[in-house]
């Protein structure tokens, strides 16, 4: 059996959000604070998935991938 699937947002979780929708391939503002260290931990123990309405819309998959990579 695999690792449990751990669920995340993009905005607003990973991504700080403070500047509000620039659209999906925008994505201006820095990390939540802790992120990096946080998701390096969580795969260890999870398949981590991110969601986000991004994800519909051309260039929001690359854009998330680019930030958290």
């Amino acid at each position: 059996m695999g690792k449990p699937i751990l669920c995340l947002d993009f905005d607003g979780v990973l991504h700080s959000y403070s500047s509000g929708w620039k659209g999906a391939d925008v994505i201006p503002d820095a990390p939540t604070p802790g992120m990096a260290v946080f998701l390096g931990k969580a795969v260890e123990h999870f398949d981590v998935q991110v969601f986000s309405s991004r994800t519909h819309q051309p260039g929001g998959v690359d854009a998330m991938k680019r930030f958290i990579w």
